[in-house]
């Protein structure tokens, strides 16, 4: 009779995504995912096919993660836009780790697995919360995204390491009323 299975590839995966989460994306490699495990590195190879089809994964975990916490945040907002921007720098800064895995990694140099996370979140948000058209809302989402992931990788970098909540939604709304000054675009109290 064969052995039991004892790790399921979900096992596996949350071992992966913890140790990435704690120590960062530099810790990744199957002997440390086999020591968070508990097992060998046999497991892993059993359910993956290799390393890169297992950090994909984590990369996909870590962006189901984001977008719910941007769907729940927007979902519950008088101003949507502004609401994904504040879920995009709390990502930052609580979880910095899985923010330099999605956002602060060479894309091209990885495989097209690991290269599929886009930006399409922001400019439809834009398009039905502000009421523009399509090309006016990817300028507008342009003028503004840059600067808040500017202001995200200084939050997780530790750059800016003590900002608030109330500051961090001052700047973006303030950046948002900027850019949309910019394109002529009057928005209304956010």
């Amino acid at each position: 009779m064969p052995p039991a299975i004892r790790f399921t590839r979900e096992a596996v995966l949350d071992a992966a995504w913890s140790l990435v989460r704690r120590e960062g994306p530099a810790a990744f490699n199957a002997r440390a995912v086999a020591r968070e495990l508990g097992a060998s590195t046999q497991p892993i190879f059993r359910l993956f096919s290799n390393m890169d089809e297992l950090r994909a994964e984590v990369i996909r975990k870590t962006d189901r993660v984001l977008c719910q916490a941007m769907t729940e945040r927007a979902a519950s907002s008088r101003n949507p836009y502004v609401s994904v921007c504040m879920s995009y720098l709390l990502f930052a800064r609580d979880e910095p780790e899985l923010f330099k895995l999605l956002f602060m990694r060479d894309r091209l140099s990885e495989g097209d697995a690991v290269r599929e996370y886009r930006h399409d979140w922001g400019f439809p948000i834009i398009e039905a919360s502000i009421g523009v058209d399509r090309q006016t809302a990817i300028r507008l989402y342009e003028r503004s995204f840059f600067y808040t992931h500017g202001l995200a990788v200084c939050i997780a970098t530790k750059y800016m390491p003590c900002m608030d909540e109330a500051l961090m939604e001052s700047l973006v709304t303030q950046n948002l009323h900027a850019a949309a000054t910019q394109l002529g675009i009057h928005l209304d109290e956010c």
